[in-house]
């Protein structure tokens, strides 16, 4: 095994997994969200139709029962609906959602800046990124 790989995964993993404290946080003072329900009403916004429950629990690489035990109680307040086997956003949960993307920015934004790196090296990293979760894509 590589020692260079686990370091890598385990500072991977690490940097996530604040990022995700961070954002449940902050999304969970100012908006009654965790990151996952943001990434879910997210994911939502740009298909005014709905998507079906299994395309957006593939769009979230989750099991569609996870998906839907997650979209249960955004449903009852009014942030969501299900309706011809579909899933879209409310008004109700479009202002929401509008709402919580300027903290989420705020967060990210905090957390670059922190880097202390320029544009360009971000950009790389960026990419470097995207290239390690094409595999996961469409994957479940």
């Amino acid at each position: 095994m590589s020692t260079q790989a686990l370091n890598f995964g385990a500072t991977l993993w690490h940097a996530q997994a604040v990022l995700q404290q961070r954002l449940d946080e902050r999304l969970g003072d100012w908006h009654g969200l965790n990151l996952g329900d943001y990434q879910l009403l997210n994911a939502l916004e740009p298909q005014p139709q709905g998507l079906a429950l299994a395309a957006l629990a593939k769009t979230l690489l989750q099991a569609p029962t996870a998906t839907l035990r997650q979209l249960l109680p955004m449903e009852k307040t009014g942030l969501l609906e299900r309706a011809d086997d579909l899933v879209r956003l409310r008004p109700a949960g479009r202002q929401l959602l509008a709402e919580a993307r300027r903290t989420t920015e705020a967060v990210y934004a905090q957390a670059l800046q922190a880097l202390g790196t320029d544009a360009s090296t971000l950009a790389g990293c960026q990419l470097l990124l995207e290239r390690l979760a094409l595999p996961v894509r469409g994957k479940l």
